[in-house]
C-alpha cells in the first residue's frame, strides 16, 4: 500500500478535524502517500491548513470520487462521507474505514454498518470499543474491528513550567455548544479559592452559552473573558493559564478529549471530569485531578492555586505522559499493526 485517501478535511477546530490533522504526521512517517478529498467546499479555514504546500498532501477537487479506485479509504466521523458511501464504493475503493470519534452511534453510523458499506470501524480507546461494539455486534456479526492508538503532534504548543503567579489564571475550552456546558460552572469558579486574585477565559460562548451559564438576569464576573469560537488562538490563552478547568454537563461523556492533551503539551494542570476519556488522560493526583461532582471541582481547583509545587509537578508529570503514551513512534507501530492485518484480510 502506497495511498491513503481521506475523505473529509483536516482541520485545527473540532475533535476529529484535529485528530485527523494530527494522524497525517503518522501516515506520512509510515511512507504513505495522503490524498485529501473533501464532501464539501473547501473554505478559508480549510485552505489555511496549507496542506499541499506545506503538508506534500494530494488535494483533489471535492467529491471526485473516482480517486478512491483500488486505495485505501478512511474517514474521521464525517457524517456526509456516510451518505456518499454507496456512490464512493461504486469506484471500487480498496478498503473503507470509518474512525469513531463519539462514545455513541448516530443513526448513519448503524445504517452504513447494517449496509455492509464499511469494512473496519477504528476506535482511539478500549473503553469506547467497550462500549461500542456490542451495539455493532447486534447489527452486523461480520464486524471487522480495531482500537488504533492516536498520535498527538505537540509541536505547535509549547510547554512554559513557570507561568507568571501574580494571578490564578485558568480557562475552558470547547466548542459553543451548551451541552457541553455544565450550568455549575460559574459556581465552581466563583467557589474556588487562591492566595492571589483570580483570571478566567472561557473560549467558546455564545449566546445560548452565556444564558446556561448565568440564568436569567445573571452576569459572568468581569475577571473571566467570556470570549466567542476563535476568539483568541488556542495557545495564547493556554500560555497564560495555570490550569484547565473544565465541568461538562453531566449527559456529556467526552471521547478523548484533544485539548486535554493541549492542555499537558503547554503546563496547563488539567482539573476535569471524573468520567469518559479524561480518565484516559489523567491519573488522578498525578498527572491531573479527575472531579465527581462541582464541591470537588471548586476543592481540587483551589489545591491547585495553592500547592504551587504539587502543579508543577503534576503538569511536569503531564508532559512526560503525554510523551510517552501517545508518542510518534506509538501511533506508527499501532498503525502498522493494523494496516497488515486490514490488508491480510482485505
Amino acid at each position: 500500500m502506497r495511498d491513503i485517501v481521506i475523505i473529509g478535511y483536516p482541520s485545527k477546530l473540532g475533535g476529529a478535524d484535529t485528530e485527523l490533522d494530527h494522524q497525517i504526521h503518522v501516515w506520512q512517517a509510515l511512507g504513505l502517500r495522503v490524498h485529501v478529498l473533501h464532501t464539501g467546499p473547501i473554505d478559508a479555514n480549510l485552505k489555511a491548513m496549507r496542506l499541499r504546500e506545506d503538508r506534500n498532501c494530494l488535494v483533489h477537487p471535492p467529491r471526485d470520487w473516482q480517486r478512491v479506485h483500488g486505495r485505501v479509504v478512511i474517514s474521521y466521523c464525517n457524517g456526509e462521507f456516510l451518505k456518499a458511501l454507496p456512490e464512493i464504493r461504486k469506484h471500487k475503493p480498496k478498503l473503507v474505514i470509518w474512525v469513531n470519534c463519539m462514545r455513541w452511534l448516530f443513526d448513519a453510523e448503524k445504517e452504513s454498518h447494517r449496509a455492509g458499506l464499511i469494512d473496519w470501524f477504528l476506535y482511539q480507546t478500549e473503553s469506547v470499543r467497550a462500549e461500542v461494539e456490542p451495539v455493532l455486534r447486534e447489527i452486523n456479526p461480520t464486524l471487522n474491528q480495531a482500537v488504533v492508538n492516536p498520535y498527538f503532534h505537540a509541536d505547535g504548543f509549547s510547554f512554559t513550567a513557570d507561568k507568571p503567579e501574580d494571578r490564578f489564571r485558568f480557562c475552558r475550552i470547547s466548542r459553543d455548544d451548551p451541552g457541553k456546558y455544565h450550568a455549575s460552572q460559574l459556581w465552581v469558579y466563583e467557589t474556588m479559592v487562591a492566595p492571589v486574585l483570580k483570571e478566567g477565559t472561557i473560549l467558546g460562548v455564545s449566546d445560548k452559552v452565556r444564558e446556561k451559564l448565568t440564568g436569567e438576569g445573571g452576569s459572568i464576573p468581569n475577571w473571566i473573558q467570556a470570549l466567542p469560537p476563535g476568539g483568541e488562538p488556542v495557545t495564547d490563552v493556554y500560555a497564560r493559564s495555570h490550569a484547565l478547568i473544565q465541568m461538562a454537563d453531566p449527559s456529556l461523556t467526552e471521547n478523548l478529549p484533544r485539548i486535554g492533551f493541549e492542555a499537558m503539551a503547554t503546563g496547563t494542570a488539567l482539573c476535569v471530569d471524573d468520567r469518559g476519556g479524561w480518565r484516559e488522560e489523567v491519573l488522578h493526583g498525578q498527572t491531573g485531578f479527575l472531579c465527581r461532582d462541582q464541591r470537588e471541582f471548586a476543592y481540587y481547583a483551589s489545591r491547585l492555586a495553592y500547592e504551587r509545587s504539587e502543579r508543577r509537578q503534576m503538569i511536569a508529570n503531564a508532559r512526560d505522559y503525554l510523551a510517552s503514551r501517545w508518542s510518534l513512534e506509538g501511533a506508527k507501530e499501532s498503525w502498522s499493526a493494523f494496516f497488515e492485518k486490514a490488508l491480510g484480510d482485505s
